[in-house]
């Protein structure tokens, strides 16, 4: 990796992954073009480097889908970008005014920079932010087995 994620020894930093779930302006959130602006402004508000994207695919809203739950073929605009450090995306349902938005990189990153950019760029409000760091805290070494010997000679 060409983050320096990787040590000596192997094991990846610990990093810092977000889960950040939230409303904001039915017209910012439904704005193709807007939505992975909003991608980028937060990437490079944090100081990452973009490696492709944001590759953005916009949902059309489908009426005959819509009573089905959750969330299905409501429209919305989905964007998703390959980081140095690893990604950041997001997904945003307009008729709800409600988005969802995971950043994982293996370096840290302060959250109140993400906070501010979605509060000025998408009127961001009651959002709920959980930090899932704790999850990559790397595993301890697999032990090898051996096998087992059943004859000598």
């Amino acid at each position: 990796s060409g983050c320096g994620c990787w040590g000596g020894s192997e094991k990846m930093a610990h990093g810092k992954h977000l889960k950040i779930l939230g409303y904001g302006d039915v017209n910012a959130l439904s704005d193709v073009q807007g939505v992975p602006d909003t991608l980028t402004a937060v990437i490079e508000g944090l100081g990452m480097r973009l490696l492709g994207g944001p590759h953005v695919h916009d949902v059309e809203l489908d009426i005959k889908k819509m009573s089905c739950e959750p969330f299905e073929d409501e429209g919305g605009v989905t964007a998703v970008a390959v980081l140095s450090t690893s990604h950041c995306s997001v997904h945003t349902w307009p008729l709800r005014r409600y988005f969802v938005m995971d950043i994982y990189s293996c370096r840290t990153f302060s959250t109140d920079v993400v906070e501010k950019i979605l509060v000025d760029k998408w009127n961001a409000e009651q959002l709920k932010i959980t930090d899932l760091s704790e999850s990559l805290v790397p595993l301890p070494p697999k032990v090898q087995e051996v096998p087992a010997v059943t004859s000598i000679g």
